[in-house]
């Protein structure tokens, strides 16, 4: 007989908690359930450390205690929950106080990931769940900007909610910090790399899609957004449309979390820049990320296989 594991990964973001449900079988993830809150942990991050603010962590905690209570329902086990974090801590000059209300909450240790970490493990999220081969890929998150290939991966502080405490929406201040940052990397982009395929992943890049599509938020499912392709001018025009209107009137627009609407414009900015810099012409949207690669990693880990396939439908 066949016996299917259930697996969790939670991750405590700069601006959202999120958390991934999937169910191993064979030589495929199945998915189960997903969920995404804004925390803002890192309210007030700007170029270099901040502190977590007391509210920040009370709605933090909010948003946790909802993850277990989803995960105890779905009888994943504490042993096949791994609960992490990346630049929300890396950044942090309080980080202990934080983590120890957080694990004693969760009844988890907290993995603090390196910049390293999160590019690689976003880079094997994506491969799962798309059939590119040899693409570039970036995360773009709340605190950091992650770019791997597969094999070298690099971070840089230059997240939505980081980007918009430092620039609010100046586009040229915010695409010049972009290309500076990117430039230390890549002096001048090789003709391979621009010839790549690109995939994005992280929040911003999935409200594109959802924006794009006129995907109501309450109607939201992986599978309507994962795989879409986004063109450069999608971006641009999205940006032209949202700087239009107040962060108020952005909460009404179809697929824009109401607690993204301050940010949207400034993590467009982002993907805008980095495209252009690599002279991408659009790129594939997935919703396989660093939940999905760190979840495939448990799997492959303690079950001794290789994971090939995502499905979306539950089983």
């Amino acid at each position: 007989m066949n016996i299917l594991y259930r697996y969790a990964t939670i991750d405590i973001g700069s601006n959202s908690l999120r958390f991934l449900a999937v169910e191993s079988c064979a030589d495929s993830l199945y998915y189960l359930d997903s969920g995404i809150w804004t925390v803002r942990l890192a309210e007030g991050m700007g170029m270099g450390k901040y502190e977590i603010k007391e509210r920040a962590l009370e709605r933090t905690m909010v948003a946790l205690e909802e993850v277990c209570h989803r995960l105890d329902r779905l009888s994943v086990s504490l042993k096949r929950r791994l609960l992490f974090t990346t630049e929300s801590f890396r950044s942090s000059l309080n980080v202990s106080d934080a983590m120890g209300l957080i694990e004693e909450r969760a009844g988890l240790k907290v993995r603090i990931l390196e910049g390293w970490e999160e590019a690689f493990y976003s880079f094997k999220g994506a491969l799962l769940g798309t059939g590119l081969s040899d693409p570039l890929v970036f995360d773009l998150g709340g605190g950091s900007l992650e770019i791997s290939d597969g094999k070298k991966g690099f971070s840089l502080p230059m997240g939505a909610l980081r980007v918009k405490n430092l620039f609010g929406e100046d586009e040229e201040a915010i695409k010049d910090y972009v290309r500076s940052g990117l430039k230390g990397l890549f002096e001048k982009p090789s003709r391979r790399e621009s010839a790549k395929s690109f995939i994005g992943v992280g929040g911003t890049s999935s409200a594109a899609v959802m924006i794009l599509k006129k995907i109501a938020v309450n109607s939201y499912h992986p599978s309507k957004v994962h795989g879409s392709m986004v063109k450069v001018d999608d971006i641009r025009n999205l940006i032209l449309a949202l700087r239009k209107m107040k962060p108020e009137e952005r909460k009404s627009v179809a697929g824009l979390e109401p607690g993204r609407s301050d940010i949207i414009v400034s993590g467009l900015c982002v993907i805008e820049a980095l495209l252009e810099f690599f002279g991408a012409s659009c790129y594939f949207h997935s919703e396989c990320d660093l939940l999905w690669g760190l979840a495939a990693e448990m799997v492959e880990s303690r079950e001794a296989k290789k994971l090939h396939d995502v499905v979306w439908r539950c089983r």
